[in-house]
């Protein structure tokens, strides 16, 4: 009997586990077939691009661990997704000089967030596509502030009058720059934090020894938003004819301007002037179809990433013998070593330079830098790499995107031009270094650090004793050398005298369109205008853009692929994490910065108030 028991059971056992791996079998040739299979979608005769970014415009898209992703941050939305600024454009260029084109359609419902220069770029190519006649719509249940400044350059702006929002309508907030402070929470924990800075304005080292903003940050910062603030109310000032008055009362007295439209958001955008009209969703398709045609119960359309498959090439085409301009994206916090995209490592970055140096082929380099800065050592070695590249004869432009500030501006310092947008962020010349020791903490429970040692220096990195003091000199020491260096290799790249360098200096953040005034920036420009420039320094006329990147191997993106649906689905099935977890999404942020910086007395160029909301 127990011995049929047992083979009833294990017969049982075969049978699940077969049934088990059939069933995962089935999902992973699911998830192969959505990866390897890509469904046609042909672009009628007539039709309307739709220009729909989901998540954050950036640069360069960010490697993301699935498992992460699924613990932290993944709510079934677009928060955490991310759309190519490069893939905007060309979209919108490329629809331009399509004829089956007739029309530009921006979606921007699921835009999350940009910086306010890609925003820029986005309404220059929408501008650029108006030149040919064809008429550009918007539509949307509200506008974002962000959303707000492309939806802007649309001929007609439509509100949808199903929707029903708490902040409809046209909603502005302003900029500000609101970091997180530590201070009440390190003397709670009796954590001494060493800071050790050069430049009067360096305010990333506020958080640290602060409970609130000096009066010198919230100078310097209100000198840069608010050259920010204007370049975006002028934008919306100019392109919808409104007065400042009329503007400045719907910003700052949203209030009263509500209660003087009866409470009702959406219409108090379209008589405010921001917005044309309230629209059914039926009204919308019948004025589309009316230029574009009909598609069953719609209008012909195409999204953004439909497009770009079909009007793109299955794979690169690339003329071996061409000159060539190549393209390298610096984007996120500078680390040392080797760097996943979205971030900034000095070997991952100088291995592409190299790249670029040692083709024959490449005549010349544009470094595309979105940072707000960090490690030295690494901003240090990618701006060797640059400087060796233009000892060989090959010229190397900056292309300064949201920000380039602290270790960017390092970075680009001595490059042969730099452009840069008006609000591009950029500057923070100064340098700092962290070190937190607990001996307080510690004694407070009662445990002690006690020994000998060797030297004056012997036990200098142990966090459990009171800061040593050759140690201390030796760092205040370096701090001083680094600023130096930083402001002479300014000096020595803008052709500036070192005195006039150390007066812009100190640690302040400036506005693009201020750089340039200054002399930190040569020109107000984008990509395009930057690859222009280095063809010219290199004196060549016909050639190929190459952009040269760090790409993830086959299986990681097999793998990644494979986790991410498998992820998507467990969301759908159990509701995704709570949302609690975003309200402490920025301060986590801000104590992982904390306690990457104070792992080791690193040096850091850093600019933690770049990141303004």
């Amino acid at each position: 009997m127990i011995r049929l028991i047992k083979g009833i059971w294990n017969a049982i056992t075969a049978t699940k586990n077969a049934i088990g791996n059939l069933i995962f079998l089935g999902l992973v040739i699911l998830v192969l077939v959505t990866v390897f299979s890509s469904e046609s979608t042909a672009i009628a005769d007539s039709t309307a691009l739709i220009i729909n970014p989901t998540g954050i415009i950036v640069d360069q898209k960010r490697v993301i661990d699935p498992f992460n992703k699924f613990l932290f941050a993944y709510e079934g939305n677009d928060e955490d997704s991310e759309t190519l600024l490069r893939d905007i454009l060309e979209a919108i260029e490329g629809a331009s000089t399509d004829k089956r084109v007739k029309s530009l359609v921006l979606d921007l419902q699921r835009l999350r967030g940009a910086s306010m220069s890609k925003l820029e770029e986005i309404g220059d190519a929408i501008e650029d596509f108006k030149e040919t006649g064809k008429p550009v719509y918007a539509i949307a249940p509200s506008y974002s502030q962000t959303q707000y400044l492309i939806a802007v350059h649309a001929d007609k702006i439509y509100l949808d009058k199903q929707s029903f929002q708490a902040f409809g309508g046209v909603f502005f907030t302003g900029l500000g720059v609101y970091p997180t402070y530590f201070k009440a929470a390190s003397d709670k924990l009796k954590i001494n934090i060493h800071v050790f800075k050069a430049g009067l304005y360096k305010g990333a080292v506020e958080p640290f020894l602060r409970n609130d903003m000096s009066a010198a940050a919230k100078e310097a910062n209100l000198g840069w938003i608010g050259v920010l603030w204007k370049q975006y109310s002028d934008t919306i000032i100019e392109q919808r004819n409104i007065s400042l008055e009329s503007f400045q009362k719907y910003t700052n007295r949203y209030d009263e301007v509500l209660a003087a439209n009866g409470n009702d958001s959406a219409q108090m955008a379209v008589s405010e002037g921001f917005v044309d009209a309230i629209i059914s969703k039926k009204a919308w398709r019948e004025e589309m179809q009316s230029i574009v045609g009909k598609s069953e119960s719609t209008y012909n359309h195409i999204s953004l990433n439909n497009y770009l498959l079909e009007t793109r090439p299955p794979f690169p085409v690339i003329d071996p013998a061409a000159k060539k301009i190549a393209v390298i994206t610096a984007s996120g916090t500078i680390y040392d070593g080797v760097q996943p995209a979205g971030d900034i490592g000095g070997e991952s970055i100088s291995k592409l330079i190299r790249i670029a140096r040692n083709n024959k082929q490449v005549k010349a380099l544009v470094l595309r830098i979105d940072s707000p800065g960090g490690s030295a050592s690494a901003s240090e070695l990618i701006r060797s790499e640059l400087e060796l590249t233009q000892d060989e004869g090959k010229p190397v432009v900056i292309s300064m995107s949201g920000y380039a500030a602290s270790g960017g501006y390092w970075i680009a310092s001595t490059a042969n031009k730099i452009f840069s947008a008006d609000t591009t962020v950029t500057g923070s010349i100064g340098t700092f270094i962290i070190f937190p020791t607990f001996e307080e903490t510690l004694s407070g429970l009662g445990v002690n650090s006690d020994g000998v040692g060797t030297t004056t220096l012997s036990g200098a990195f142990n966090a459990f004793q009171e800061i040593n003091p050759v140690l201390r000199r030796s760092l205040e020491h370096s701090v001083t050398h680094t600023y130096q260096k930083f402001i002479g290799l300014v000096a020595q790249g803008r052709e500036m005298p070192i005195d006039d360098v150390d007066k812009i200096a100190q640690g302040r953040i400036w506005a693009g369109s201020t750089a340039v005034e200054l002399g930190l920036v040569d020109a107000i420009g984008n990509l395009a205008d930057a690859i222009e420039s280095a063809a010219l320094l290199a004196a060549v006329d016909d050639y190929e853009i190459i952009y040269l990147e760090q790409e993830l191997t086959t299986s990681e993106k097999l793998l990644n692929q494979i986790l991410n649906s498998s992820l998507k689905a467990i969301h759908a099935a159990t509701g995704g994490i709570s949302s609690h977890w975003k309200i402490l999404g920025s301060v986590s942020q801000d104590i992982t910065t904390l306690l990457e910086m104070s792992q080791s007395p690193g040096i850091y160029l850093q600019c933690l108030y770049c990141k303004v909301r």
